[in-house]
């Protein structure tokens, strides 16, 4: 069976980049360059990202999409599953939440979930689960206590903890509940 590896290539903020060349100096594989003053990927086939680039960035410029895999082994009900970017998965609607299933079997589901702006998912009780905010900032409910999200937050739910969500801006988060 053939082995497909996606690898992401860094992300550049130019407004960021200011030049410096550190990226470039530590990148193992010479696929960063400078353009116009500042950091360009010059050769996406040759980056591995091994995160050098990234790591060494006094100004924070480089940044890895976030990606979601599902490998498969042997005895596991789910398939392999590949999304390069969660946004061609995250579904906004005026009437409410639109939570998308991204994986399911009898140990665990995996979901992107979608606000608008001021929607809500009322507080309610659930397994075991792990929320990390993609998009967007607001709010967590859990237990009645509640904390700010943004993107990179992550927030995890103990078994039977009533848990809730509400969006301050457009908000997307991916929730992991285990069984």
């Amino acid at each position: 069976m053939e082995q497909h590896e996606a690898r992401p290539v860094p992300i550049i903020d130019a407004g960021r980049c200011t030049g410096c060349r550190l990226c470039v100096l530590v990148c193992p594989t010479a696929a960063l360059m400078i353009r116009g003053g500042i950091a360009a990927v010059a050769d996406a086939q040759a980056c591995t990202y091994t995160g050098h680039c990234e790591r060494i960035c006094p100004q924070q410029a480089i940044s890895r999409p976030f990606q979601i895999m599902f490998i498969h082994r042997e005895g596991n009900s789910v398939k392999a599953i590949f999304y390069p970017t969660w946004q061609e998965r995250a579904v906004f609607s005026a009437g409410g939440p639109q939570p998308q299933i991204l994986a399911e079997n009898e140990k665990l589901k995996l979901i992107i979930g979608s606000l608008e702006v001021g929607q809500k998912i009322p507080t309610h009780p659930e397994a075991l689960a792990v929320y990390h905010f993609l998009q967007g900032t607001g709010w967590m409910i859990v237990d009645d206590e509640r904390y700010p999200v943004s993107p990179g937050a992550t927030v995890i739910t103990p078994e039977g903890a009533k848990r809730g969500v509400e969006a301050e801006t457009r908000l997307v988060f991916l929730a992991t509940r285990i069984a």
